[in-house]
């Protein structure tokens, strides 16, 4: 009660007497007193000889001084709880016209001592009013600390949950890069064999043209020698009866009997033999896509049907949509190693999606430069990512108590290492077998009591998310919530020798 009279008290030293208010922007005079600045002008414009309200002695406008200390005085005050400043009215019985000592629990009512013996209440449970207080701020505490627990427990569905939905958006990507990689390894099958079977035809038409050049001129020549022996005997027709004769004579004639045309075999049987190879494929070909064809359609109609009766009204407008925004191709670039940005104790797969480390004795080369990624030997990913979203698994494998890094790190200056970088630039998990930590710039964030062994990264550059998931329960694992000023690339880090990653996407 004594310090609401303080309270009480405070608040009057701060009231404008003008306006009867909490002051604002106070000012004093001369005389020593405080008023609101618009309050005492508002007076100086009715009247040209301006005097305090207080102690009518004069007062000078141009006198007038802000009270800086009063005017944080009264911020406070005008902040603070009514409740605090203003005590409470003592009130009484309205039928006794007592004080109030007693509180019903029954109901719920103030009781006078009259009104305790009377026969409305004398049967009920009364209590004084300072220990029915005393009860209810029990019951309040408890409730508090209930409210206060499953306020825990919320956030910590809340944050499950926000995990299970960035996993859910993390496989819905990850499924429609397999889509991608899938079709694309088969229109590039298929555009293989396109040019295997035309390059073929293209070979066989060039024999069937040499074949036409050789076929010309094998009969062009028993041509040429047939009318050739034709024009000499006509020649001989027109001898006289003794030349005639001689060739009689002569083998001339029989010769000529002898002649034969020796037809050459337009198209060799082992060239025919290709050409119905080739037209067998072609109609196997065919069929099997045909097939496929068949199948996708028939498939493809039926899921289409399914899913869109799975669907609400609004979705399927939505759904129509977005197909029809989406009908351009999406493109997919998997993300791979980049060697040229690698630790030189680092060596790859011919693919790029695999890392193996094999440490070389660093106190042997006194002038090795010092790692940008020290402790780990790492390498970054490719391509890198200024906007839209990119998704990978990898997997780390090596003798026990191997360690690594998975995570995104923002471009750096050349030679600059990251534990002095000014802004944060690298969010990632440090993998163990005995459990991971999230970490930026190398500062652990959190500590979390689990043991990976493949982990899936999803990173929405334009939301600012990096999500790392367990790629095998696809259960979620952390999430960096930021935002990106700089190009990013995926980075890899491996800490003991005869250890690896590799990359399944």
């Amino acid at each position: 009660m004594a310090s609401l009279k303080r309270a009480s008290k405070l608040r009057e030293d701060v009231i404008c007497p003008i306006c009867k208010e909490i002051l604002r922007d106070p000012v004093i005079s001369d005389c020593g007193h405080n008023f609101c600045l618009l309050c005492i002008n508002q007076v100086g414009k009715t009247t040209e000889n301006l005097q305090c309200p207080l102690c009518k002695l004069p007062v000078n406008k141009n006198m007038l001084r802000p009270n800086k200390q009063l005017a944080s005085l009264a911020e406070k005050i005008q902040a603070m709880d009514p409740a605090e400043v203003q005590p409470e009215e003592e009130t009484r019985c309205r039928k006794h016209k007592e004080k109030y000592h007693y509180f019903c629990e029954e109901d719920k009512e103030f009781l006078c001592l009259v009104c305790r013996d009377s026969k409305d209440h004398k049967t009920h449970e009364v209590t004084l009013i300072d220990e029915a207080v005393q009860n209810y701020k029990v019951q309040i505490e408890t409730q508090l600390r209930d409210l206060g627990q499953m306020e825990k427990e919320i956030i910590k569905e809340k944050k499950e949950g926000e995990g299970a939905i960035q996993v859910f958006r993390a496989q819905v990507h990850l499924e429609k890069l397999k889509i991608l990689e899938e079709f694309k390894h088969v229109r590039q099958r298929l555009d293989e064999e396109e040019r295997f079977l035309l390059s073929r035809l293209s070979w066989l038409e060039q024999e069937g043209v040499k074949l036409i050049e050789e076929y010309v001129s094998v009969t062009e020549g028993q041509l040429t020698t047939l009318r050739n022996l034709t024009r000499s005997l006509k020649n001989r027709l027109q001898a006289s009866s003794m030349k005639l004769l001689e060739v009689i004579k002569s083998t001339y004639l029989h010769r000529t009997r002898e002649f034969e045309f020796h037809n050459p075999t337009p198209v060799p049987m082992n060239l025919e033999k290709k050409i119905n190879d080739a037209k067998a494929r072609h109609e196997s070909i065919i069929e099997s896509l045909n097939k496929l064809t068949d199948n996708l359609k028939t498939e493809g109609k039926e899921d289409k049907s399914t899913f869109l009766n799975s669907l609400s009204k609004e979705d399927q407008e939505n759904w129509c949509l977005s197909h029809k925004n989406n009908s351009k191709l999406p493109t997919s670039v998997p993300v791979t190693l980049d060697s040229t940005s690698a630790d030189p104790n680092l060596t790859f797969s011919q693919d790029l999606k695999k890392a193996s480390l094999y440490l070389v004795d660093s106190t042997l080369n006194t002038q090795a430069k010092p790692r940008q990624f020290y402790p780990f030997h790492c390498v970054r990913g490719s391509p890198g990512l200024s906007s839209g979203r990119v998704l990978w698994e990898v997997e780390i494998q090596g003798p026990p108590g191997r360690a690594g890094i998975v995570g995104v790190v923002a471009e750096l200056p050349q030679g600059s290492q990251i534990q002095n970088s000014e802004s944060c630039c690298l969010w990632a998990l440090k993998i163990s077998s005995s459990g991971c930590q999230s970490i930026t710039n190398f500062s652990i964030q959190e500590n979390l009591l689990i043991s990976l062994r493949k982990v899936g990264v999803f990173v929405d550059y334009d939301r600012g998310d990096v999500v790392f998931y367990d790629a095998i329960s696809n259960k979620h694992i952390y999430t960096f919530q930021t935002s990106f000023d700089r190009q990013l690339f995926p980075l890899f880090g491996l800490l003991n020798a005869r250890s690896s990653i590799t990359l399944s996407l």
